[in-house]
């Protein structure tokens, strides 16, 4: 497969995606829109045949974009492969930049030392202050995923957090926990499978939200959540 072009609703400074990782996610979420396309996927597996691929130069990529390739059960060695790989094919003049993406971000601090981490922009899911085991399932908590990126600011790296699918929230938990991540981005996007029905917020809810936001961090609302811009 190699790299993709970013298409669609995909965060708007991503040009790439690439997935050395395969296979169906730990974490099993019920919005999950792999498992809307792909509802019998294979057990997680390194898809080999991947590390043949040109990653180019000055490009940014988002590893790991189809599964979440930081959840406990992928192997530790085939996460360390990607990561080599990415470094040994860097390009020094024109280096690419990596978004990695996890709801278990504890395991980004496993391999925060690599040297190739020092092109990334780490990134956590924070859908809600609260928790809906029944929507959730296995991904961890929201405390554990705070606890983990403040961590990783504190390092002074690069920190995002996307807020999507956004569902029903404590405004001043969910303030404070993404403040905690001290993101240079916070993403909003709304639930894009609607066959799923989620607990969503309401339009002066998610403004207000918005509005306490753009105090620390700059806030992109993504096309699927146009309602929540009027």
């Amino acid at each position: 497969m190699g790299l993709n072009l970013s298409k669609g609703d995909m965060y708007k400074f991503v040009n790439y995606t690439w997935n050395p990782i395969k296979g169906k996610c730990l974490h099993d979420c019920s919005y999950c829109y792999m498992k809307q396309i792909n509802p019998n996927a294979n057990p997680p597996r390194l898809a080999e045949y991947e590390l043949n691929t040109d990653l180019g130069c000055g490009r940014s990529i988002f590893i790991g974009s189809s599964t979440d390739m930081f959840a406990e059960d992928i192997p530790s060695e085939w996460i360390a492969i990607v990561l080599d790989y990415c470094y040994q094919n860097r390009n020094m003049l024109l280096p690419n930049a990596y978004l990695l993406q996890s709801k278990n971000p504890k395991r980004f601090l496993e391999f925060i030392n690599h040297p190739i981490m020092e092109r990334v922009v780490f990134c956590t899911t924070i859908e809600t202050n609260r928790f809906y085991p029944e929507i959730m399932n296995k991904a961890p908590r929201i405390e554990e995923r705070v606890e983990a990126m403040e961590k990783i600011a504190r390092l002074g790296r690069p920190t995002m957090v996307t807020a999507e699918p956004l569902m029903r929230f404590d405004r001043e938990e969910m303030v404070s926990f993404i403040r905690r991540c001290n993101p240079k981005l916070v993403n909003i996007g709304r639930n894009s499978c609607r066959r799923i029905i989620l607990p969503e917020p309401t339009q002066e809810e998610v403004q207000q939200l918005i509005a306490e936001l753009k105090s620390f961090a700059n806030v992109n609302v993504k096309d699927n959540a146009l309602i929540w811009r009027k």
